[in-house]
């Protein structure tokens, strides 16, 4: 019964996030809205133009060719990297079905389940990486294929170690790979691409750390209820009117606490670049695998010696992927890499979905080799907020992030991130505009700018704004450094 109750709350908890991402989101994004309308002064002076700026020679552009052959052997070592670290957590989460279950131990079994929850490299890759959804999945089917051939192959091979003969019967275990498979993941995949969504992602992971806490609020709070009225003192406290509600009364304010400075946790280590955007969304995926497959566990498996097993297997499982992920990330991009080149993204304010598609498509790629200069609004909030940007949304502090004069510009042209992030990604720097400082932020940005793109689909009369930026392009940047 606990652990069905457990299970129901973790569902729950998956379902609740969806909601409440999005609607922080929404409030996000009309805080935004309602600071970029905001004009408290007149606007900031633009500098006139000279002369075209000349492309830095150290971040010239190379050898498209060798640029793209670098980008393929960095993929190919992070699919390495992902399924490594995948692979070690997912053989304790093997032996540990294994030994609990009446299965017979054997290589060949440990290897399938093992293999089944180690596919879940691929969307890990696939959000690391920037890949398209429909050749992610492609990805992932070709995956399931192989190790599903691997696992067949183990299971014909160790036949002789038992003393037995490979029979014809073992190829069915190709097919059965693939019902293990689902039949361990349906449910954490639904909901780790239910949380993955790109609308929601970048509030998704902070939402669901948030609910967790406090969805496990109750029943915290019923257990204390009940050693509080194994006491004389506790019983009078609950029969003062507390009732059953009286131990998530004394666990409220802790757990709000706790919620809070997980938040504020989060946000340092964001700005300390000790994990990315991708990283945390790909360690909540892992920790949605990890928490079913314990309350799975717990539900079949009653008693407190199994109990006991199944947290620490499993919290064992969920620790070491972190590190591991972080290490394989490193490895992949040991060596050479081409300079970085800042890329500034300039568009149509307005057209959320087509500027979405516009972002996934080219800036980010572009993050593998350098950093994304962009005027924040509405239409890319969803692609863009990140954990500090949560963080000084819930102090009230959002104001902060808007430049209102040239000190703030000229601070955080200063400060402009152009390092790669922990997992060897450029950040997108969105610069925050009131309607009096945006002209002057853009023409700085171009002046600093590689390589400018410029999307003018949905261009009118009314868009005054772009031809402001088409004729400073015109004026400030060389032909070759727009497009």
């Amino acid at each position: 019964m606990q652990g069905g109750e457990l299970w129901w709350r973790f569902l729950h908890i998956i379902l609740l996030t969806l909601p409440v991402a999005g609607l922080v989101l929404w409030r996000y994004r009309r805080a935004v809205l309602a600071g970029m309308q905001d004009q408290l002064v007149a606007p900031l002076p633009v500098v006139p133009a000279t002369l075209p700026c000349a492309p830095a020679p150290s971040t010239a552009a190379g050898n498209p060719e060798t640029a793209r052959a670098w980008e393929r052997g960095v993929r190919r070592r992070i699919f390495a990297g992902t399924l490594l670290a995948t692979a070690v957590p997912s053989l304790l989460l093997a032996l540990l079905l294994v030994a609990l279950g009446d299965t017979r131990m054997s290589v060949a079994e440990v290897l399938a389940i093992a293999g089944a929850f180690c596919s879940v490299a691929v969307p890990m890759f696939a959000v690391l990486t920037a890949t398209p959804f429909w050749r992610a999945l492609r990805l992932w089917l070709l995956t399931l294929a192989a190790l599903a051939a691997l696992v067949t192959a183990v299971s014909i091979l160790q036949q002789p170690f038992y003393g037995r003969a490979p029979r014809w019967g073992q190829l069915a275990g190709f097919p059965r790979f693939f019902q293990l498979a689902a039949f361990l993941l349906w449910l954490p995949m639904l909901l780790g691409l239910a949380t993955g969504a790109r609308r929601i992602r970048g509030v998704a992971p902070i939402a669901f750390a948030c609910l967790l806490v406090f969805g496990l609020g109750p029943p915290l709070g019923l257990a204390i209820t009940k050693w509080l009225t194994s006491t004389q003192l506790g019983a009078a406290l609950v029969a003062s009117g507390l009732e059953r509600n009286a131990g998530f009364v004394l666990l409220s304010l802790p757990l709000g606490l706790l919620a809070w400075w997980r938040l504020k946790a989060l946000a340092r280590a964001y700005e300390a670049k000790r994990f990315s955007n991708a990283q945390l969304l790909v360690h909540t995926w892992w920790l949605l695998v990890v928490v079913f497959f314990a309350i799975t566990q717990i539900s079949s498996n009653p008693g407190w010696s199994p109990l006991m097993l199944i947290v620490a297997f499993s919290a064992g499982a969920y620790l070491i992927f972190p590190p591991l992920l972080a290490w394989a990330l490193r490895r992949a991009y040991l060596g050479p890499r081409p300079p970085p080149r800042t890329l500034l993204l300039l568009r149509v304010f307005g057209e959320t979905t087509r500027t979405e598609a516009l972002f996934d498509r080219l800036a980010s790629r572009w993050q593998l080799f350098g950093p994304v200069t962009m005027i924040a609004a509405p239409d890319v909030i969803a692609r863009t907020v990140d954990p500090g940007d949560i963080l000084r949304f819930a102090l009230g502090e959002i104001g902060s992030s808007f430049i209102t004069s040239r000190a703030d510009l000229v601070r955080r042209m200063a400060t402009l991130d152009g390092a790669p992030d922990a997992d060897g990604r450029y950040r997108i720097n969105d610069f925050c505009c009131r309607d009096s400082t945006w002209q002057v932020t853009v023409v700085a940005l171009m002046v600093r700018a590689d390589a400018v793109v410029m999307d003018l689909r949905g261009f009118t009369l009314k868009r005054m704004g772009c031809e402001y930026e088409l004729r400073q392009l015109a004026a400030r940047l060389q032909p070759g450094k727009c497009c």
